[in-house]
């Protein structure tokens, strides 16, 4: 999303307060005091600044559960030293005893999360279901907005939009190249709002990691600030972001839609479609994944039904998160082979995508032949359309830009004047297609 839509986009909801005391917080006092524990093992003799930062609530809060560790001896107090040269008293510091150490290893064994403190999961499940997609129905000028480089959208404006309105599931089907990742990653543009994510979620007993920076484009820099203030700072768990816009494609696993744990260290990351909650999850080229289409397409039938999704815990515990987001489905295959009907009447809106008409072709030539400073020779359009009949091949909405990266390639290898000629169409051309 371009930086001038970004300053466009406005919280849908009001920012989550502070909470004001571990009470407010909504999660166990054991929870707290772990984290610390874990804190003061990764970053020793850390100052109650540094603590209060790292945990992301008001300094009592923490205050308050370093006074529990010290009455079970299990941090110590390392106090303020006079530096007479400077006259300057450093801050009261806090360490872990050696029993201290030992809980806190024992509190990484079970999961080695670190950040900010997690959000109930009552908590976000009330924030979800605030920044639902369709509480704030787009309209057409907004979807012509979000479509507007997308050569030959008129035809799918009056469908993309419902669609979106809808909350229900798509299905994006047509030949390779006719731009349905393209589209999709586009869609959210419509959208004038912007939402936010916790860094994590407790549910009984386990912390979830839900922030990606992979996945999520935050908006603000509320997490640089070093105090959270009641009054003018929203809750700093949260984060601020463009509504998600997560996209897979044949590298996804079942595991990757289950709570799952990172394999170089023992966090618990959210799935993917918690992780797209209030946006989008694509799942790009279906029929490609490692496990059969039915075992996929199986596994959403429940939350597209329900909007709510079963996730199992690490301690064998089962949670249920909100399925508050678009699920959009692409393939290049007719929809008749990729489910049965009864399947295919749970996906809402079946959209194909076609090739593009001469002159949206012509159009999308010239646009990006100038967005990479080539020149096309005259006459230009007059071989490509005559490759393209000798061929057989229809207008791809792919293929400008493929065609012409090639073509650019050659004339840089070659030191010749950026003029794309009917030769380096035709090299170009050769190159790109494989002969049957």
């Amino acid at each position: 999303m371009g930086s001038s839509l970004k300053n466009e986009l406005v919280p849908q909801i009001s920012p989550p307060k502070v909470p004001a005391n571990s009470k407010a917080l909504g999660i166990p006092a054991v929870v707290v005091e772990n984290l610390l524990l874990k804190f003061l093992y990764a970053y020793p003799k850390s100052d109650l600044i540094e603590l209060t930062q790292r945990l992301a609530v008001v300094s009592h809060i923490v205050e308050d559960a370093l006074v529990q560790l010290r009455n079970r001896n299990l941090v110590a107090v390392y106090q303020p030293t006079t530096d007479f040269s400077s006259s300057v008293y450093s801050d009261v510091r806090y360490g872990l005893t050696e029993l201290g150490i030992s809980e806190a290893d024992t509190a990484y064994h079970k999961d080695a999360y670190l950040g900010p403190l997690p959000i109930a999961l009552s908590e976000y499940i009330d924030v979800i279901q605030a920044q639902d997609i369709r509480v704030q129905p787009i309209t057409r000028s907004d979807v012509n907005r979000a479509l507007a480089d997308v050569y030959g959208s008129h035809h799918l404006v009056p469908i993309l939009g419902p669609a979106i309105n809808s909350g229900r599931a798509l299905l994006l089907y047509g030949h390779a190249g006719t731009g349905k990742s393209f589209v999709a990653s586009k869609v959210l543009n419509a959208l004038s709002t912007s939402v936010f994510i916790p860094y994590a979620v407790y549910a009984d007993g386990n912390i979830i990691r839900v922030f990606s920076a992979q996945h999520h484009r935050r908006l603000d820099d509320n997490h640089s600030q070093k105090f959270a203030s009641l009054e003018s700072h929203y809750d700093k768990r949260w984060v601020l972001c463009e509504r998600p816009n997560i996209q897979v494609g044949g590298e996804l696993t079942m595991e990757m839609l289950e709570v799952n744990q990172n394999e170089h260290n023992r966090v618990w990351n959210a799935p993917l479609q918690m992780m797209a909650n209030n946006g989008i999850l694509v799942i790009d080229d279906l029929g490609r994944q490692s496990m059969p289409v039915e075992a996929l397409l199986n596994r959403w039938i429940v939350p597209m039904e329900y909007m709510v999704d079963h996730l199992s815990l690490p301690n064998g515990q089962q949670i249920s998160v909100p399925f508050y987001l678009t699920l959009a489905f692409s393939s290049n295959l007719p929809p008749s082979s990729i489910a049965d009907p009864a399947f295919l009447r749970r996906i809402g809106y079946k959209i194909e995508f076609n090739p593009l008409d001469e002159s949206d072709y012509i159009e999308l030539w010239n646009a990006v032949a100038k967005e990479k400073q080539l020149e096309l020779c005259d006459g230009f359009f007059d071989v490509l359309f005559e490759l393209h009949r000798d061929r057989q091949v229809e207008f791809y909405p792919c293929l400008p830009k493929d065609l012409l990266g090639i073509s650019r390639d050659i004339l840089v290898f070659d030191e010749q004047e950026r003029l794309v000629s009917p030769m380096i169409l035709r090299s170009a051309w050769g190159l790109y297609f494989t002969i049957d």
